[in-house]
């Protein structure tokens, strides 16, 4: 089985005893980062102990999500908060340059960004039985000029724009739907062009132009077609995969991660500390592909994986865990990264490490 190593890890000068939420790409080279701590900070894919705090406190009730806003050469990144707030923050000026409020309030949970169209939508929690779309134009941002309000009535956890189509977006829900919406269409109804009902929803997106992913809270796993309104017949039928977990030979899914090779599985295995890599391929069936496994030995000890990032332009994986780490992993020729992994097993939080099990397929 083909090994990446441990080539680099740091705290990104973290306090002690917090962990990384999300990673996300800021400007070429370089990475950004959300903590438990509530700060956003910038870290360089090269050296990823030279870091730059952009805030310290990014929201005042806590950051909860984090995406990247390519616009040109400005090097911009939105976040959203438990005070109900979106903020767009210029890494170079070290500040928010925008900051949008959601109605009543309610703690924004996901975030997608459309620069095409100048466009920064949040999903909200669940307030007073009403789950919030609500969509910004960064160039009037004092109020939304759109929200869907009745698709969802459940925390929303996940929103993705299509990958070609800019009025196109998916949002997940822990009330089991993923929806598909034309955001050029103001009427709720109208605008929803498909619903799956899957089970509470952890991540969701596109694989893509023509394809959906759906994956649960519980690690149940699904890939379905994304019907195409104006064409009109029945499309093909999901495949549903069920609870990965034993399949994959993992406790937990970190999230799926899109390469230009494809999709990869990051499963992540805390008793055996290991996180794996493996592909997702559509030819001749949807099918895990576990023969060309990509295993990340070591991971980050015994704690979770929260955060997996493919940066092909270093031809690294960058991984960041409730060890409060970020580790930086590049190929090893001899497949043996054992050795390289040490680092991996050692706890800010001096916790007392499990023995390390020997990987068996089920």
């Amino acid at each position: 089985m083909p090994t990446l190593k441990a080539i680099a890890a740091s705290t990104l000068s973290l306090p002690a005893d917090n962990y990384i939420y999300s990673i996300t790409a800021s400007a070429p080279g370089s990475f950004a980062a959300i903590s438990s701590d509530d700060s956003l900070r910038v870290f360089d894919a090269a050296n990823i102990d030279h870091v730059s705090v952009v805030s310290h406190k990014t929201h005042d009730g806590g950051v909860t999500s984090l995406r990247s806003y390519p616009a040109g050469d400005s090097q911009l990144l939105a976040t959203g908060g438990r005070e109900g707030t979106v903020k767009l923050w210029d890494v170079r000026a070290g500040n928010a340059v925008l900051e949008m409020e959601m109605s009543r309030h309610s703690a924004v949970l996901s975030l997608a960004c459309s620069p095409e169209t100048n466009t920064i939508v949040a999903g909200s929690e669940l307030v007073s039985s009403q789950a919030v779309v609500a969509f910004w134009d960064i160039r009037s941002p004092q109020a939304p000029r759109l929200q869907y309000v009745e698709s969802h009535n459940d925390d929303i956890t996940e929103l993705q724009y299509h990958p070609s189509r800019s009025n196109i977006l998916l949002s997940g829900s822990t009330d089991g739907l993923v929806n598909i919406y034309d955001t050029t269409v103001t009427d709720e109804d109208e605008a929803l062009v498909q619903v799956i009902n899957h089970g509470s929803i952890h991540h969701a997106g596109f694989l893509s132009d023509r394809t959906i992913f759906a994956l649960s809270h519980d690690e149940d796993f699904a890939v379905h077609p994304a019907t195409d309104p104006d064409e009109p017949g029945e499309g093909p039928e999901p495949v549903q995969f069920g609870d990965v977990r034993e399949p994959l030979a993992c406790e937990y899914v970190a999230q799926l991660c899109i390469g230009s090779q494809g999709p990869y599985m990051a499963a992540g295995n805390k008793i055996d500390q290991r996180l794996d890599l493996v592909p997702l391929v559509s030819s001749p069936a949807w099918q895990f592909d576990k023969d060309n496994t990509w295993r990340l030995p070591g991971a980050h000890g015994d704690e979770v994986v929260r955060a997996v990032y493919l940066d092909e332009q270093s031809q690294s994986v960058f991984t960041g865990g409730e060890d409060g780490y970020v580790r930086a992993w590049k190929p090893t020729e001899d497949g043996d990264a054992q050795s390289q992994a040490g680092s991996a097993k050692t706890s800010r939080k001096d916790k007392k490490q499990k023995d390390q099990g020997r990987f068996k397929p089920y």
